[in-house]
C-alpha cells in the first residue's frame, strides 16, 4: 500500500510539474526558430548588396532604376548642351545684354558679400561683448571657448571684407555703376 501511495504521490507531483515546465525559460534555439517564423521576411545576403542587379532600389523593390532616367545625370566629358541661343528660332544675344547679365551676376555676389560681412561684424561684436563680461569665472574654459571663437570670427570677417573689396574693384574695372 505504501508503495501505491509512493506512486501515486509521485505521479501528482509529476503531473503538477508540467503546468510549471511550460513556464519555464525556452532556449536560446527555441527563441531563435520563434522569432524566424515570426519575420518569414526575405533575407539580404552580401551577394545582394553588392550585385543588386533588377533588383531595384531598397525603397521600390522589383523596379528597374536604368529604365527611368535620372534628372541629376550629367552629360559626358565630350557632350556639349544645347546652349538656348543656339536654337533656329532664337535670337543671338547682344554685346550689351551680356554685359547687362554679367552686371546683374556681379551685384548679386556683391550684395552676398556685403551680408557676410555685416554677419560676421555682428558676430564679433556679439562674442567681444561675452568677453567684456566679467560677471563669470575669468580663467575658465567657456572664456577661452569664447575667444577661441572670437579669433575665428575675426578672421572670417576680414575674408569676407577682402571678397568685398576685391568685388568692389573687379566692379570698377569692368564699369559696372
Amino acid at each position: 500500500m505504501r508503495r501505491l501511495a509512493a506512486v501515486g504521490l509521485s505521479a501528482a507531483l509529476a503531473c503538477a510539474a508540467l503546468p510549471a515546465l511550460a513556464d519555464a525559460p525556452r532556449s536560446l534555439g527555441e527563441v531563435a526558430a520563434k522569432e524566424k517564423d515570426k519575420k518569414k521576411g526575405k533575407v539580404y545576403t552580401e551577394d545582394d548588396l553588392r550585385n543588386p542587379k533588377g533588383s531595384g532600389t531598397y525603397s521600390q523593390p522589383g523596379s528597374d532604376g536604368a529604365a527611368t532616367p535620372t534628372a541629376t545625370a550629367s552629360p559626358a566629358a565630350g557632350d556639349k548642351k544645347p546652349d538656348a541661343s543656339a536654337s533656329p528660332g532664337a535670337k543671338p544675344k547682344t554685346e550689351e545684354e551680356q554685359r547687362a547679365e554679367a552686371e546683374t551676376a556681379w551685384r548679386e555676389k556683391l550684395t552676398q558679400a556685403q551680408a557676410d560681412v555685416a554677419t560676421w561684424t555682428a558676430e564679433v561684436t556679439r562674442l567681444q561683448s561675452a568677453l567684456n563680461d566679467n560677471t563669470g569665472p575669468m580663467y575658465g574654459p567657456g572664456r577661452a571657448a569664447r575667444a577661441d571663437a572670437l579669433t575665428n570670427a575675426k578672421n572670417q570677417l576680414a575674408a569676407a571684407s577682402a571678397s568685398v573689396e576685391t568685388l568692389q574693384e573687379e566692379g570698377r574695372r569692368s564699369r559696372y555703376r
